[in-house]
């Protein structure tokens, strides 16, 4: 069946001084690489049509614009998105254009005169290798919500070397695509033009889009997950920091407090097990939905409250995939702080934080997803940082390498022990922490456990935990000795 698309239009020659630059664009281009965008473009002209929203807004295509008008060119190919999009699909638009033109898949289609632009009917496309699934869902998506956006460029022997999987989605639901046709002799290297890095991300003409009560769209589900073998509703528990640094070595003795917890899943099943865990996630949501749940929070920080006053600071503090959610260095900082106070002088830290090494990895291969049925994707910007589009909202995810992490950590704790430097997830243990300014405690006890929520919203109801800290902290400091 195909599906219903709305239509675009081709313009074979806009021009350029109707084309009103979009303010968000993530991508800048190195002085190198523009030189390179130049070069290709003098060599081969524009084979890639920029995309426009319906209002004449550039979602795709601002480098090569900035190229053309450099070399003097006036037009350019450009496909008009049928309707108006509103701006935050816009961006995601303009993201994920930048990501899935790729050409692992194997397809062949009739090929038009050399030169020149030619719509390919779709019943003249065959596909005959099908790679790189989660792109070729990401196209599908985009098709379905906005048009055939998309063009490939072929040679004159029907070989479509560039965008080859926007070609399978086009014969899959049956729409023909715009084609620019080249001689096989050239196509080597016009592939090696237009396939090397042009841009990096730059996010910070979208950062309020990002405010920090965003991260609860990742942090519920971080440390669970479904199994296909576990009966429905069954959970089955994902967090190789729980596993693998700190389950192992416990006992019911030690006293836990896991700092940004999610659901607490973790927490809950060692209580059930007579394990002394306590937890704590501001962004705690009620059970199936993305609604924060306050009352839960609130009764988190009592429960802290009352066990920190009772018996004093924790044996062992858990900070699993929080700092890799921290939407900014002060976030990433009073976290740290938050921990180290949490953290009994001889008592230690147990971490896990996403690996750079990793995702720049998957970066490199340019990978996608897909979870039931959304497509996610990375754009690392040079801080390391990167923004993902997730159920209608911008998230920030911060990666970390050994290199990175270790001076981090040493910043709160005296003794950093980093591990699983090649995984996924970087895991540390860190021991002795350290004497830190008043000032620094009371602000990093402010901003944690008392977090904005949407519309400015504070609960306002941590002011005697913060006080019980301090005092805590203050005499930890003032009797332990640190080498």
């Amino acid at each position: 069946m195909s599906v219903s698309i709305p239509t675009t239009t081709f313009h074979e020659s806009y021009p350029l001084k109707d084309l009103r630059p979009a303010d968000y664009n993530p991508r800048r281009l190195s002085q190198a690489a523009f030189e390179r965008l130049k070069v290709s473009i003098g060599r081969h002209g524009i084979v890639k049509p920029v995309i426009l929203n319906a209002n004449g807004t550039l979602v795709a295509g601002h480098q090569r614009t900035k190229g053309m008008t450099a070399l003097g060119l006036t037009h350019t190919p450009a496909v008009m998105l049928g309707k108006t999009v509103r701006l935050q699909d816009e961006i995601q638009f303009n993201l994920l254009h930048n990501r899935v033109e790729t050409e692992a898949s194997v397809v062949y289609a009739e090929p038009g005169e050399i030169g020149t632009w030619s719509w390919v009917p779709w019943q003249s496309i065959r596909v005959e290798e099908r790679k790189n699934l989660s792109f070729i869902n990401a196209i599908a998506q985009m098709a379905a919500a906005h048009g055939p956006w998309g063009s490939v460029v072929m040679d004159d022997q029907g070989r479509i070397f560039l965008n080859a999987e926007y070609a399978v989605v086009a014969a899959a639901h049956r729409f023909d695509v715009l084609a620019w046709t080249v001689p096989s002799s050239d196509a080597g290297q016009l592939y090696g033009d237009l396939t090397g890095e042009y841009g990096v991300y730059d996010w910070s003409a979208i950062e309020e889009q990002a405010p920090v009560y965003n991260q609860h769209i990742v942090q519920p589900k971080r440390l669970r997950k479904f199994s296909s073998k576990a009966k429905a509703g069954k959970l089955a528990y994902g967090s190789e920091t729980w596993d693998r640094l700190v389950t192992p070595w416990l006992t019911p003795e030690h006293r836990v407090v896991d700092f940004g917890a999610g659901y607490g899943d973790y927490a809950k099943m060692l209580r059930s097990k007579d394990f002394q865990v306590w937890d704590y996630e501001p962004y705690r949501c009620v059970q199936g939905s993305y609604a924060v749940d306050i009352k839960a929070v609130v009764a988190a920080i009592r429960g802290i409250e009352k066990e920190l006053n009772g018996r004093g600071l924790f044996d062992t503090v858990v900070l699993d995939s929080v700092i890799n959610a921290t939407t900014s260095l002060d976030y990433q900082h009073w976290v740290m702080v938050t921990v180290n106070a949490l953290c009994a002088a001889d008592g230690g830290l147990y971490l896990g934080t996403r690996n750079l090494a990793r995702e720049k990895s998957v970066e490199q291969q340019k990978r996608v997803t897909s979870t039931a049925g959304v497509t996610h994707m990375s754009f690392l910007d040079d801080d390391n940082v990167e923004m993902n589009f997730v159920k209608g909202k911008w998230q920030k995810l911060r990666f970390h390498t050994p290199d990175s992490l270790e001076p981090l950590l040493r910043g709160y704790f005296a003794d950093v022990r980093i591990s699983d430097r090649s995984g996924a997830n970087l895991k540390a243990v860190c021991k002795g922490p350290l004497p830190l300014p008043e000032q620094e405690y009371r602000k990093a006890f402010d901003e944690e456990f008392n977090m904005p929520y949407p519309n400015g919203y504070r609960h306002d109801r941590h002011r005697e935990l913060v006080e019980i800290l301090i005092k805590l902290v203050k005499e930890r400091n003032s009797s332990f000795k640190y080498s």
